[in-house]
């Protein structure tokens, strides 16, 4: 029996605020643009997850099909990942999603003008629908009758 897995990401900002992000990555600080950087510190969220969520350890928790994990978190004051909530079919899909993002790297603050800089009333929430699927092919071996009988 052969599994076989496909792991797809998407990741939604889910309730923003009229606030700017204050953090951003090292790939991403040169983005001029508040809307372009944070595009690009998602894109790079998901592609640490795509690399570092342990699909091979999770087949025999995943279920055959279409496995989803929906990640909630924030990103705090220090730009740390935070809040980290996960929902799955099961609680070893949930776990690997909550590690995965908890090692995700520390964000580092931007640099702006004073007059630029506002106070954050509300965080950012961020929802990480992790899918991924699992498929079972079973190779069937058919055997001829070495004595012709039917």
């Amino acid at each position: 029996m052969r599994h076989f897995i496909l792991l797809s990401l998407g990741l939604i900002t889910f309730a923003t605020s009229f606030s700017q992000t204050n953090f951003t990555t090292l790939t991403c600080k040169d983005a001029t643009n508040e809307r372009i950087r944070k595009n690009c510190i998602i894109n790079e969220i998901k592609e640490f997850v795509d690399v570092n969520y342990n699909t091979e350890a999770m087949k025999p928790y995943a279920r055959v099909g279409t496995n989803r994990i929906y990640a909630r978190f924030k990103i705090n004051q220090i730009g740390q990942i935070v809040d980290i909530q996960a929902k799955a079919t099961a609680l070893e899909l949930e776990e690997e999603a909550i590690r995965v993002l908890r090692s995700f790297p520390m964000m580092t603050p931007v640099l702006q003008k004073k007059k630029e800089v506002q106070e954050n009333v509300f965080e950012d929430i961020y929802t990480l629908p992790i899918t991924f699927e699992m498929k079972v092919t079973e190779i069937e071996l058919t055997q001829k009758r070495i004595t012709d009988n039917n």
